[in-house]
């Protein structure tokens, strides 16, 4: 393959007229020239199409029609790519920027064209605001345990993908997992990973919804039993049941009592506070002090990949952010999921801080609730 190789992205949508405008846009902004847009609909009853037929003359490939699901409507686009490669992009996902299919075009001719590549992709909660970075080196052992790279962030051949018969319509939700199953099976290493950005996933899909999660853990359960019979790994999903009976009592307070967990620092006459964790448990506590009049300052977190990022105004710092903030702070919360105050304690006494900061925990917090 002497030339750049042509990619083919797929979009399925149904009534996504919230989405897909930037979805679309996305794609025809790419700065690579060799690449074939394909976007089949399932028949929309909203906006969706007068959407699409602004940038109709944009989209190589354009369907309208009854459909059996996203999967049914990616075998269709399967079938109409014209690519040597293939990425499927969700109708409210969109690509990080306007290079990313140059970057996956030119790691494909350094690796010499393999079976596939795939990079990391932004999860954000539109209802939030949260934000997480994934994507690693997956190898066969990850699949066993459940984990796959993700499709919106991957790029794979073809030809491999029609030699595995595109995506197998007896999984209603995880029938990607079982296509790259197949494929780690006899490709594993023609399987490349690029430590890049490739696109913004919107949480609220299939996969996020929590009426379907149920059937995400038993498609993939079954999958793995039937790939990997005598497997010894175990896939697990469980929860904290610690966590989980703190959670219950803050939602009673919140629905019963209308309750907030910044009731117990109105009393020590805290107004700014930091809170050392940026995870989805942190944002929600940043939510509940700043809808009750107390100020966070930042977020403070020791992962690298998550200092810089910004959600719902607030930014996340380093633990040494506290000491240029440290003068203005009455107060650093815990909130994190694990049980580690002991090790952020360690940490925070190496800063010499002001003694006046309060410590507290999220759970002390809702214990300390009337």
């Amino acid at each position: 393959m002497n030339k750049q190789p042509k990619i083919s992205i797929i979009t399925a949508c149904f009534n996504s007229e919230e989405t897909i405008e930037q979805t679309i846009q996305s794609v025809i902004n790419q700065t690579y020239d060799n690449v074939e847009y394909i976007l089949i609909d399932g028949a929309s009853s909203d906006g969706t199409m007068e959407i699409v037929n602004k940038y109709r003359d944009r989209i190589a490939v354009l369907v309208s029609e009854k459909d059996g699901g996203v999967y049914d409507a990616f075998n269709k686009g399967i079938e109409y790519a014209s690519g040597e490669y293939i990425l499927f992009l969700n109708s409210d996902d969109y690509f990080f920027a306007e290079s990313v299919i140059e970057q996956l075009a030119d790691f494909l001719k350094d690796k010499n064209y393999p079976a596939g590549v795939y990079g990391d992709i932004y999860i954000k909660n539109e209802l939030s605001g949260f934000i997480s970075r994934y994507g690693e080196l997956f190898n066969l052992e990850k699949i066993k345990n459940g984990s796959m790279p993700p499709h919106p962030g991957t790029l794979l051949s073809k030809k491999v993908i029609l030699e595995f018969g595109g995506f197998d319509l007896t999984y209603r939700i995880a029938a990607d997992f079982d296509l790259l199953t197949k494929i780690y099976l006899k490709y594993e290493n023609m399987l490349f990973h690029i430590p890049i950005l490739v696109t913004v996933f919107r949480l609220g899909g299939l996969s996020s919804h929590i009426e379907t999660s149920p059937i995400v853990k038993q498609e993939t359960k079954s999958i793995i039993n039937h790939y990997f019979p005598d497997n010894d790994s175990v896939f697990d999903v469980s929860v904290s049941r610690t966590n989980e009976d703190y959670l219950k009592a803050w939602l009673e307070k919140v629905i019963f009592s209308n309750k907030s967990i910044s009731e117990p620092l109105k009393q020590r006459q805290i107004k700014n506070v930091m809170i050392f964790g940026s995870g989805e448990m942190a944002l929600l506590i940043a939510h509940d002090l700043k809808k009750n009049g107390i100020k966070v300052c930042g977020f403070l977190d020791n992962n690298r990949e998550r200092q810089g990022i910004v959600m719902n105004g607030v930014k996340v710092f380093p633990p040494e952010g506290l000491i240029e903030k440290g003068q203005l702070l009455d107060a650093v919360i815990y909130g994190f999921q694990g049980y580690h105050e002991d090790a952020a304690e360690q940490q925070l006494d190496s800063f010499a801080l002001k003694k006046s900061i309060i410590r507290l925990s999220w759970r002390n917090l809702i214990s300390e609730i009337d």
